[in-house]
């Protein structure tokens, strides 16, 4: 069925329903449409293979396999239930007659329907993405559809042959579908409805609204409650914004074709609320102007010649009017404007209505950065929900099989506040504890450990999705959500730590060979850097040596957790966590401590992208810093540093003044420093921290730890970290591990 057949034809069919659609396995759904009044009309289901196989007359799952009539109402109403059928890649036709009219909808195939919507990464269209590495198979690109609403306001079902159609599918719901159905090996639909710029305002209806008290009252305090009246407002201001802009090219445009159109400019100016050029120059005629016949002056030079040139002097020509309008101030609107993204249903009436009664598998959600503001998320998350609820089918789940799913995506790090760091982090704890209140099948999905950019991003988002799919509705074995933290218990001075959604176990990210990121506590509640390391694949053991009786743990919780980055074995990332919400200081970012790494992910200033910065750097002589994996004391590796002295000196610091590391850094509870120090030369030399002191370094063959007091008052603040060594020599060279504050 054609776009143009549909708007021409009697028979009115929900949007949705058009050719190469795909509808939910398993579940009854109704057809509601529309024909002449008190008309009958039938509706016929044809089914046939897709694979070229014979098939006999006899066999009843082909051919016309359903078979159906009704009368219209008074309004031309009438409804049709199509039964529950298994997923299968064969083609299916509806087929609808009324009079001597046939509207047919072909190329149909029953599988499983995903609704994609939200923001950020989900809304990155293929075009303005790169695909991994790797061949497509024909045979699982056969199975995706994806239905979008074009530019004309019509749905249309895509496929993978309609390639400048497809350009425009997002990249993520690409993947997800690809990789759904590459498992189950039967179509896959998803409805792409995420929008750039969208928020989560945006698809959440007013009848939800209105029938939810908690949800309203909170819109309404922070004056984003819209009923009908101030909607209709709203849509007039756009009206007359995109107005002013478009008389404002096309005036522009004239000027330059020496074309002034007058009529554009009154409807321009109007707009504004401003005097038209023409009417200035009407006004400015009836000025008393020098040269006008009733002019003061004119007068006075038929008088006394002292007169006239005293008036002449005294004239103000900047008195007169230009030509010109003078701008007056704009009026103030009674309604403050509200950005489309923050408006309540501005989505919903566009593309979630029309598809009121659509059957789906699950739904896949992904928030706006802009979101941050609200405080009450939790409560928006279930207006979403409500709203969904009413919107899709199945409404009454009877099979657990059947209940509907929802997979969030977490936030990225790289919509930080840097006025409140840890924002990011305490709104996708939101999600988290929503999510695990609720009786649907829900996951979550994070990024956390993909920091740098990447335009193959988005696809892996899509493969997290749809591992967390399979997991929620096809295989036990795999993992429904990224994993997360589900228990600790304590022995000694060590915590065991479980997780949830393991899928066979748990890992270290490639190149990895050191769990990183985990920080404990004592009663004091002040976090510090601990050690950690896999049980059996399945637990983790963590520890700080200087922290004797831990009482809780975190692991990423930090505005950038670059070091966040072990897995399960699907590969899904495990998500930061805070063992309690107790109050706390957490632990500062001081990766350099370990001396494990050159480089690091991080922001080099507040607008900056993700990029690999240099842990350390050389302020005083030359040296080369390098990485030394074998003569260590702890960690991956040490500090190899080969140097040329100036002046008996060379100093080295790590890097503290990136936006991401958030200078200064307070150690708070500490008040020395240590560091492990190796002097292949066996030479003397003497170390001084800025701040701390200086001591001597033995001329042993062996790792030594120097210590050194801090200088400063009260705990430990730096917002830089200055390493100097004295060395009588030309060149030397000096290993350093295991920086640590105690």
């Amino acid at each position: 069925m054609q776009p143009e057949e549909k708007k021409n034809s009697k028979i009115v069919l929900p949007l949705w329903l058009t050719d190469k659609s795909v509808f939910q396995q398993n579940v009854a759904f109704e057809i509601i449409g529309k024909a002449p009044a008190l008309a009958t009309v039938t509706f016929e289901i044809v089914k046939y293979p897709t694979d070229g196989r014979k098939i006999s007359k006899l066999d009843t799952d082909y051919g016309v396999i359903l078979s159906r009539e009704t009368t219209t109402g008074e309004r031309g109403d009438f409804k049709f239930t199509v039964p529950a059928y298994k997923a299968s890649c064969d083609a299916y036709t509806f087929i609808f007659r009324c009079m001597s009219e046939e509207l047919t909808v072909s190329d149909m195939r029953c599988g499983d329907v995903w609704v994609s919507l939200g923001s950020e990464f989900l809304s990155i269209p293929m075009k303005e993405a790169n695909a991994p590495s790797g061949p497509l198979k024909r045979k699982v690109m056969s199975h995706l559809s994806f239905l979008k609403k074009d530019s004309d306001d019509s749905f249309r079902w895509i496929r993978v042959g309609d390639t400048k159609a497809l350009s425009e599918v997002s990249s993520s719901a690409f993947a997800f579908a690809y990789s759904l159905a590459g498992q189950i090996a039967y179509p896959v639909g998803v409805i792409d409805l995420a929008r750039k710029d969208s928020t989560i305002l945006n698809w959440i209806s007013n009848e939800t609204a209105d029938s939810m008290v908690a949800v309203k009252d909170y819109l309404g305090s922070i004056g984003l409650y819209l009923d009908e009246e101030l909607y209709g407002k709203l849509l007039a201001e756009d009206k007359k914004r995109s107005d002013t802009v478009r008389l404002e090219v096309d005036i522009e445009e004239g000027k330059k074709r020496l074309d002034f159109d007058l009529g554009k400019d009154r409807e321009l100016k109007d707009l504004k609320g401003l005097e038209s050029d023409e009417d200035a120059v009407k006004n400015a005629a009836a000025l008393d102007f020098p040269s006008s016949e009733k002019s003061a002056l004119k007068g006075a030079e038929e008088g006394d010649s002292a007169l006239r040139a005293s008036a002449a002097k005294m004239l103000d020509f900047s008195m007169i009017p230009s030509v010109k309008p003078v701008k007056e101030e704009e009026k103030k609107d009674d309604l403050d404007y509200i950005k489309p993204m923050f408006r309540m249903s501005y989505l919903y009436r566009d593309l979630l209505d029309p598809l009121t009664g659509v059957p789906v598998r699950g739904f896949c959600f992904s928030p706006n950065k802009e979101e941050l503001v609200f405080e009450r998320y939790d409560l928006l998350l279930m207006g979403l929900l409500t709203t969904l609820a009413f919107t899709f089918e199945p409404k009454v789940v009877y099979d657990d099989s059947l209940m509907p799913s929802i997979l969030f995506v977490g936030m990225h790090p790289d919509n930080v506040d840097f006025e409140n760091p840890y924002s990011v982090l305490e709104f996708n704890e939101v999600i988290q504890a929503f999510m695990n209140k609720l009786d649907m099948k829900s996951g979550l999905i994070s990024l956390h450990d993909l920091l740098l950019p990447d335009k193959t991003m988005s696809f892996t988002l899509g493969q997290r999705l749809a591992t967390a799919a399979l997991g929620t509705h096809f295989t036990p074995k795999l993992p429904t959500s990224c994993p997360q933290l589900s228990g600790v218990e304590k022995t000694g001075n060590k915590l065991i730590l479980k997780f949830d959604n393991l899928a066979d176990g748990l890992r270290l990210a490639d190149g990895r060979s050191e769990l990183l990121g985990f920080a404990v506590c004592g009663p004091d509640r002040v976090f510090y850097p601990a050690s950690a390391r896999i049980l059996h694949g399945v637990r983790v053991m963590v520890w700080a040596d200087s922290v004797e009786d831990p009482v809780s743990v975190t692991y990423g919780f930090s505005p950038i957790p670059h070091e966040a980055t072990f897995r399960n074995l699907s590969d899904l990332p495990v998500l930061p966590f805070r063992f309690d919400r107790r109050a706390a200081y957490y632990c500062p970012d001081i990766s350099f401590a370990s001396c494990d790494d050159l480089v690091f992910v991080g922001k080099r200033t507040k607008d900056s992208k993700f990029e690999q910065l240099d842990v350390f750097r050389t302020f005083k002589g030359n040296g080369v810093i390098s990485s030394e994996p074998l003569n260590k004391t702890q960690g991956a590796a040490s500090l190899h540093i080969r140097y040329e002295t100036d002046k008996a000196l060379y100093g080295f610091e790590p890097v503290l003044d990136y936006a991401s590391l958030f200078a200064p850094l307070e150690i708070r509870g500490r008040t020395k420093l240590t560091v492990d120090v190796f002097n292949p030369e066996q030479r003397r030399k003497q170390l001084a921290v800025e701040g701390f002191g200086e001591c001597e370094i033995r001329q042993d063959l062996t790792w030594q730890t120097l210590t050194f007091n801090y200088k400063g008052e009260g705990s430990i603040s730096i917002s830089e970290l200055k390493f100097t060594i004295t060395d009588s020599e030309r060149n030397g060279e000096i290993y350093f591990d295991n920086i640590r504050f105690i």
